[in-house]
C-alpha cells in the first residue's frame, strides 16, 4: 500500500523490507489500511522470546521472577526495541508502539507499530494505534 508521508509517496513493503532486515522484528501483518487513513504506515511485528529472555538473564534471576512481572518486562523490552526502529525511518516521522501480548504458543511478543509524518502529531497517531489494537487478536 502507498502512504502520502508530506510530499512523498512511501510503499509501506519498503518499510516493512527495512524493519526486517535491520531488527530482531517480522512482520507479520501490515496493518496500513486497518488505519483508515492515507498518511499512517502501521504494522503488527512479532519478535522472539529467546531473543528478550537473553537480555533479562544478564539482570535478573529469571527462577525468581514472577509470571506477571516476566510479562511486564518483556512487553516493556519489545516497546523500547520498536521504538529504537524511528532511526530507520524517514526524515521527519514519528512513531509509536504498543506491545500487547505475548503469545506462548508461538513464544513471540506481539507488538503494534503506527509510523507517521510529525503534522500529524503524537496525539492523533496515538489515537490510531488505540483503534488498531482494538482490532488485533
Amino acid at each position: 500500500m502507498y502512504i502520502i508521508f508530506d510530499e512523498q509517496i512511501i510503499d509501506s513493503d519498503e518499510i516493512k523490507y527495512l524493519i526486517e532486515k535491520n531488527s530482531d522484528f517480522k512482520v507479520e501483518k501490515d496493518m496500513c489500511k486497518a488505519t483508515k487513513r492515507e498518511d499512517v504506515l502501521a504494522y503488527l511485528l512479532t519478535l522472539d522470546v529467546d531473543l528478550i529472555k537473553k537480555e533479562i538473564e544478564e539482570e535478573y534471576d529469571l527462577q525468581d521472577m514472577e509470571m506477571d512481572d516476566l510479562f511486564e518486562e518483556y512487553m516493556q523490552i519489545a516497546e523500547e526495541k520498536a521504538i529504537e526502529l524511528e532511526e530507520m525511518m524517514p526524515m521527519y516521522s514519528i512513531m509509536n508502539a504498543r506491545s500487547y501480548k505475548w503469545d506462548m504458543s508461538e513464544n513471540k511478543i506481539k507488538t503494534v507499530i503506527a509510523i507517521a509524518h510529525t503534522d500529524l502529531g503524537v496525539l492523533k497517531l496515538s489515537d490510531v494505534v488505540k483503534r488498531l489494537l482494538s482490532e488485533t487478536d
